[in-house]
C-alpha cells in the first residue's frame, strides 16, 4: 500500500473502527500495521500473512466490506471483524479492519442467550442447564454435551455455542472441545507447549488444549 494512501485508509478507519478495538491494516496479501486493543489481541506482527478464514482475508476476496464472526481457530481467539477493502479502480490496494472481542459484537443479529440446552437422549429430550455442563464435544458430525450424569446430543454446532454461551464460563481448547473452566481439576502439560485438562467428573476425564487454542486458553486462566 503507498504512501499516498495513507490519508485515504485513515478516513476509512474512521469509518468501520469504534474507540476500544483492534486494528489492523493490510495490503494485498500481508499485514502492514496492527493496534491491539485491552479488550482482545490476535497477536498480529507486521509482515504477517493475511491468514485464510480470517475478515480480512474474506474482504479482499470478494473486494467488498465484510462483517462476520470468525471462529478461534484462525487466531486461536474468536473476534467479530469488520473489514473495509481498498479498491482504486481494478487494483486491490489493502483492507482495514476492525476486530472486536465478541462480547461486542456489532452489527450481528443477537443470539439467544443461553441458561439452558436441550440434549437428546434414547427417550426423548433433556433440559441441561449450562452450569452443570462439564465440556462439549464436536464428534462424527454430533455435538455432545458432557455432564457428571452422561452424555447428550444437542443441535447446534460448536461455532454456535461458541458465541451464544457465557465467555466467562466457556472457553474453545481444541477445533473438537470447548470446556467450563469451572469445571477443570487440573491442568498437565504435554507435548510442544499444550496441556491436557483433568475435568471433575469420576471418570476425571481428559480434554486436549491443542496449540492452536494455547496461548489463548493461558491468557483466559492466567498462567
Amino acid at each position: 500500500m503507498e504512501k499516498t494512501l495513507v490519508p485515504e485508509v485513515l478516513q476509512m478507519i474512521g469509518e468501520v473502527i469504534p474507540e476500544g478495538v483492534s486494528i489492523a491494516v493490510s495490503d494485498d496479501s500481508r499485514y502492514i500495521y496492527y493496534q491491539p486493543s485491552a479488550s482482545i489481541d490476535l497477536k498480529i506482527k507486521p509482515g504477517d500473512a493475511v491468514r485464510e478464514g480470517s475478515a480480512t482475508h474474506k474482504a479482499l476476496t470478494a473486494r467488498r466490506k465484510v462483517a462476520q464472526y470468525v471462529e478461534s481457530r484462525v487466531f486461536g481467539v474468536p473476534y467479530y471483524g469488520v473489514s473495509l477493502p481498498l479498491v482504486r479502480g481494478a487494483r486491490l490496494e489493502g483492507c482495514v479492519t476492525a476486530i472486536y472481542p465478541r462480547v461486542l459484537m456489532p452489527l450481528m443479529a443477537p443470539l439467544p442467550a443461553l441458561t439452558v440446552l436441550t440434549g437428546k437422549t434414547d427417550n426423548g429430550w433433556l433440559p441441561v442447564h449450562v452450569s452443570d455442563i462439564m465440556f462439549i464435544r464436536s464428534h462424527e458430525g454430533k455435538t455432545l454435551l458432557h455432564t457428571a450424569n452422561g452424555s447428550y446430543v444437542n443441535r447446534y454446532s460448536l461455532t454456535e455455542l461458541e458465541r451464544m454461551l457465557p465467555p466467562e464460563r466457556f472457553v474453545r481448547c481444541h477445533r473438537s472441545y470447548l470446556v467450563n473452566i469451572e469445571a477443570v481439576g487440573f491442568i498437565h502439560p504435554h507435548f510442544h507447549s499444550t496441556f491436557m485438562l483433568e475435568m471433575k467428573d469420576k471418570q476425571r476425564t481428559r480434554v486436549p488444549v491443542s496449540q492452536s487454542y494455547a496461548s489463548h486458553f493461558r491468557q483466559r486462566l492466567g498462567f
